[in-house]
């Protein structure tokens, strides 16, 4: 096997707060290699943006910190870097698109002046050079007419076209692994298609590694090539994309499966997962899926101790007790495209 391009071990991060501390993210490991698209995957608050965040030593501190684990990015550490040496790594060799690029361009300078800063700050070129190189960007990225539009300010852009610069900003250095938070929040679908599209054409192109943090599972099937499903701060179950939509082993991952709707399906109402996501701030003990899991059935042993993520099949990691108890069924992947629609059958 190749190294991994990234690899987190035992990463935990807390934050300081009026009422104690918390530990939104605990004990999380996760590798992506060069060129693989990973897909970190959980509801909101289970701590996705937070891990991601970490990679590039964006959290802040206070009240924010790094309680434990290691960071590796082509085998090194980026936990004990000082903040100038994050700063050549951060847009350079590690990139990230967030959530909402309304909130993540600066509304008083022209979006062409915001790229520019980017690239000057990691290559070493002159203004002229510069805006060549955005501008060359934002063709890439399929805007229309990137002369004209260098000089446009996000306010006069639709959200499609401000998702589309983030991006452009975020590859202009041409990065080896691009981190892509919720790319598709708040677009609408046909928007989400195209943006993903890119996404995966630029990728092919360039041969980088891609973290997709999302909640959506459609998403998942069309993009992934692994998934790490994170259940309130810790990742609960990681393996190939074919091998979780097939046959998921952890209980909160299977819960996930059985409460998408599916076309050609007539049923009274959705499915759920009884129970409601626990605060970081009153953590359960044991494992923290128990209250609401349908495996427990009163089980001491899941309301004590918290289970180890361990390898219950090859290049399949799960974390429970009771895996062997019972005998996981295959369950029907969402109806996405023919690729996972193939794994169904």
């Amino acid at each position: 096997m190749p190294q991994p391009l990234l690899e987190l071990r035992n990463l935990t991060v807390a934050f300081d707060t009026e009422g104690g501390q918390i530990r939104p993210v605990q004990d999380v490991s996760l590798s992506i290699y060069p060129g693989q698209t990973v897909a970190l995957v959980g509801e909101s608050g289970c701590g996705k943006s937070v891990t991601a965040l970490s990679i590039l030593r964006l959290i802040p501190s206070p009240p924010g910190k790094v309680l434990g684990g290691q960071i590796l990015f082509e085998g090194k550490d980026l936990l004990p870097r000082s903040e100038k040496q994050m700063q050549a790594v951060r847009g350079k060799d590690i990139a990230m698109i967030f959530q909402e690029p309304m909130t993540s361009l600066n509304p008083v300078f022209t979006v062409g002046e915001q790229i520019v800063e980017a690239v000057q700050l990691h290559q070493k070129v002159g203004t002229k050079q510069a805006y060549e190189i955005a501008e060359q960007s934002m063709h890439d990225v399929g805007i229309a007419d990137p002369h004209k539009r260098l000089h446009e300010y996000p306010h006069r852009l639709s959200g499609g076209m401000r998702q589309r610069i983030m991006i452009a900003m975020a590859l202009s250095c041409r990065p080896k692994l691009l981190i892509a938070d919720e790319p598709t929040t708040a677009l609408d679908v046909t928007i989400q298609a195209q943006i993903l599209e890119l996404l995966r054409e630029l990728q092919h192109e360039r041969g980088m590694a891609v973290m997709l943090i999302t909640h959506d599972l459609g998403v998942v099937a069309e993009n992934a090539d692994a998934v790490a499903v994170m259940y309130a701060s810790r990742v609960v179950e990681c393996a190939a994309v074919d091998d979780l939509f097939d046959l998921p082993k952890h209980p909160y991952t299977e819960g996930l499966f059985r409460a998408i709707p599916r076309l050609g399906h007539v049923q009274d109402r959705l499915q759920t997962i009884a129970g409601s996501v626990p605060s970081p701030r009153r953590f359960p003990s044991g494992c923290k899926f128990h209250p609401r899991c349908p495996r427990m059935n009163g089980d001491a042993l899941c309301a004590e101790q918290e289970p180890a993520l361990r390898e219950i099949a090859p290049r399949h990691w799960a974390a429970c007790h009771k895996i062997e108890d019972f005998a996981a069924k295959p369950i029907t992947p969402p109806n996405t495209d023919s690729r996972r629609a193939e794994v169904s059958r």
